[in-house]
């Protein structure tokens, strides 16, 4: 699991009925699964596979220290995922689960999901470059993986800093007319999980913007929509 620093939530804690379709998952997305009548930290990160109609889904077996976990037919779930500017949570039942031909569980189809806001606006996914400034003043390069009006998601070889540090980012931005860089003063809000990071040797932050001037915040606008019509094109 990731650290337990998050974006703080800014919308209403109001809860939503949706239908499962709704949240539009896409294959390999993560999805955080804990069985039910057990500890709050026996979590599961697994991945999404796929659903068959409204009937059942499919994602990847739960893993300890790399090994699928058995999972009994009828054994019960909670399961959450973040998915743009929602959160989702519902219960479900195992059907099956299987390590051959490849490691899955089998799930029943929620009957309804429950989601809520949680961020002030879309999260474009994007990846481009970005020079990054850290506190002390040294400097380093990463990759941008997605950007808001109000944050980023940002990927990195090695460390950045920690939760709460200020750091400064240099986003290019390239419009039909112009080609500049734009400095945005940013700190940082969550990291993914140190050791898992080590391993892989990607190292995630997700920053948010301290507020812009009107002009810089109206190109900032201006050059995610820019980003969006080019994605839908």
């Amino acid at each position: 699991m990731g650290s337990s620093h998050s974006e703080p939530i800014k919308q209403s804690q109001e809860l939503h009925n949706a239908d499962f379709s709704d949240m539009h998952l896409r294959v390999g997305e993560p999805l955080i699964i804990q069985p039910l009548g057990v500890a709050e930290d026996s979590n599961f990160t697994v991945s999404y596979i796929g659903a068959f109609g409204r009937a059942s889904f499919l994602t990847s077996l739960p893993k300890v220290d790399g090994k699928g976990i058995w999972v009994p037919p009828g054994s019960r779930f909670s399961i959450r995922v973040i998915h743009g500017m929602y959160a989702y949570a519902f219960t479900s039942s195992s059907l099956r689960a299987h390590n051959r031909p490849y490691p899955y569980v089998h799930f029943v189809m929620p009957e309804t999901v429950k989601y809520r806001q949680i961020r002030q606006s879309h999260r474009l996914e994007i990846r481009l470059p970005a020079e990054l400034c850290r506190a002390d003043g040294t400097r380093t390069l990463g990759i941008m993986r997605d950007i808001s009006e109000h944050g980023a998601k940002l990927e990195l070889t090695g460390m950045l800093g920690e939760v709460g540090e200020k750091v400064t980012l240099s986003i290019p931005i390239l419009l039909p007319d112009m080609v500049k860089s734009l400095l945005v003063s940013a700190s940082i809000r969550n990291t993914s999980n140190l050791d898992r990071s080590i391993s892989s040797g990607r190292f995630l932050f997700g920053v948010h913007f301290a507020p812009l001037a009107e002009a810089e915040a109206n190109l900032l606008q201006r050059f995610i929509e820019h980003l969006l019509v080019e994605q839908l094109a």
